[in-house]
């Protein structure tokens, strides 16, 4: 199967072949490890067909003439400490699109080093019917870029949203709200808090909301009771012993993610500093393993069952002709053991 359109990373055989003055059978013969074509010949023709964005349909004969009912689900794959919050969205993401008929099939994409026309390659490879694309890859990243420019049918959860693509995000700054208001009501006053990096948007979202909670109380959160970390729970445990030291009548501390959160705690436990008895911990994404924290931590949850269900039905919409749109959803409080009332 042949195929000439261009302008959205798909390249035909035909325009291989005439590009170099050969035949199609030619070019097809090269591409597929045919004998019978000089060394040089095929050399050339691989060469050629990376360089216009050719990529090979593996399941072109099992498409022709219907639908390939599968959704491609890209995960990152990230060379750094982070966060496996997102494993949880799998089983009932999968569950989701079973309901509309249709099948998921994951990809693992680096974070990053991302290799150009990756995405329209997995589409155009396995046929893809749309893509659900995981945090963290925001309107910045390359695949998100790319996914806007093909405009294949794509939903992220990071308020990405175009012609052909939709958005489920959680209310990062209804989150930070929650947080800030629950501390409050705990009666603590001067509370450090440990951000991610501050150009991301989850981060400015939840320190802006977790301010508000603050300004309601008619208190200003001070610079100096801010410390950047990178979401690892190395920058954690550093920005939480550095608050400490900086800041010793600071009763509680907020992490913009649990990882940073656990390692605060980490670090607070090997200095002898007892939480929540010494000082308050508060995290944020209701990854499954904080509830086993010792003690348990109190963190903000993605509701991620309904975020997978929407994301199911928003892609649909999309294949069914649909344009992109946002969707928002509140994330909840879980209350564990790590806040202790200050009087």
């Amino acid at each position: 199967m042949s195929r000439e359109k261009s302008g959205s990373g798909d390249v035909g055989i035909k325009a291989i072949a005439k590009k170099l003055g050969v035949s199609a059978s030619t070019v097809s013969r090269a591409l597929n490890e045919v004998s019978g074509i000089h060394p040089t010949t095929r050399k050339l023709v691989q060469e050629t067909a990376k360089a216009m964005g050719y990529v090979p349909h593996l399941g072109a004969k099992q498409l022709v003439g219907k639908s390939s009912k599968m959704i491609g689900l890209f995960v990152p794959q990230f060379e750094f400490e982070a966060s496996s919050g997102f494993i949880d969205m799998f089983a009932p993401l999968q569950q989701a699109l079973k309901g509309y008929g249709r099948d998921a099939i994951f990809f693992s994409v680096p974070f990053i080093g991302y290799t150009d026309n990756r995405l329209a390659e997995c589409i155009n490879s396995r046929g893809l019917e749309g893509a659900i694309v995981f945090p963290a890859f925001s309107e910045s990243h390359p695949i998100m870029k790319e996914a806007l420019q093909l405009q294949v049918p794509c939903v992220n959860f990071e308020n990405v949203v175009g012609p052909r693509c939709s958005s489920v995000i959680s209310d990062d700054r209804e989150g930070g709200r929650a947080a800030g208001r629950k501390l409050l009501a705990e009666g603590h006053r001067i509370i450090g808090y440990v951000n991610g990096p501050p150009w991301v948007r989850v981060c400015e979202e939840r320190y802006a909301g977790f301010r508000e909670a603050l300004t309601e109380a008619d208190i200003i959160h001070e610079a100096n009771l801010v410390e950047n970390g990178n979401f690892s729970g190395t920058s954690g445990s550093e920005a939480a012993i550095a608050l400490w030291e900086n800041n010793p009548r600071m009763t509680a501390l907020f992490c913009a993610n649990d990882l940073m959160a656990m390692g605060a705690m980490m670090a607070f436990s090997q200095r002898g500093i007892k939480v929540p008895e010494s000082i308050s911990v508060v995290g944020y994404d209701g990854d499954h393993f904080t509830a086993y924290t010792s003690p348990p931590l109190t963190t903000v949850r993605h509701p991620i069952r309904e975020m997978s269900s929407r994301a199911a039905a928003l892609v649909m919409e999309l294949l069914e002709g649909g344009t992109g749109r946002r969707e928002s959803v509140t994330p909840m409080l879980i209350e564990r053991q790590t806040i202790a009332r200050w009087l």
